[in-house]
């Protein structure tokens, strides 16, 4: 355990000298812990629903629970500081994660999630290949694939910032 530790520690001071960084490891490393305990580390190895379809209801609660505990590990990752990064997770636990969201784009959103759904869907069908993309498009004639490949890109470009958001890497 005190290994798990260290690693994960040191892991979050490489990518940066700052608490959050730090926090973000410690995070992963108390993450870890209960598979380590129960010797269940080496247990999850395999694709997710291998074989089938579609998830089972514990499938998806854990596929759930772990982007859960990831996304709440980044916010400490993303954060300048910890105060930031708390105040940030009482926003977000607080009364209004019960309400509609407001969006001002009702368009953008719109196609925000059909393609956040997309995406999912692609990884999920191709979850057994590296890519998931290359298992659906490997049988295809070359126009198609780049046809869809063409389509991709102009979808994200549709969809990104225009404002300049800098390589996160280059804060370190």
């Amino acid at each position: 355990m005190r290994n798990i530790f260290i690693i994960f520690g040191v892991s979050g001071f490489w990518h940066g000298a700052n608490w959050t960084f730090i926090i973000w490891g410690l995070l992963n490393a108390i993450y870890f812990l209960p598979l380590l305990l129960t010797k269940r580390n080496r247990a999850n190895l395999e694709v997710v629903a291998q074989g089938k379809h579609l998830p089972s209801i514990l499938e998806i609660m854990q596929m759930g629970r772990t982007f859960f505990l990831a996304v709440l590990a980044w916010i400490f990752f993303r954060s300048d500081n910890v105060s930031m990064a708390f105040d940030y997770l009482s926003r977000i636990f607080s009364s209004s994660l019960f309400t509609v969201p407001d969006f001002k784009d009702k368009h953008m959103a719109f196609i925000t999630i059909l393609l956040i759904g997309f995406f999912i869907a692609v990884e999920w069908i191709g979850r057994e290949n590296q890519f998931g993309i290359e298992h659906i498009l490997k049988k295809r004639a070359k126009f198609i694939r780049w046809s869809f490949f063409t389509f991709i890109i102009f979808l994200i470009g549709i969809c990104m910032k225009t404002e300049e958001t800098p390589f996160i890497y280059f804060q370190f």
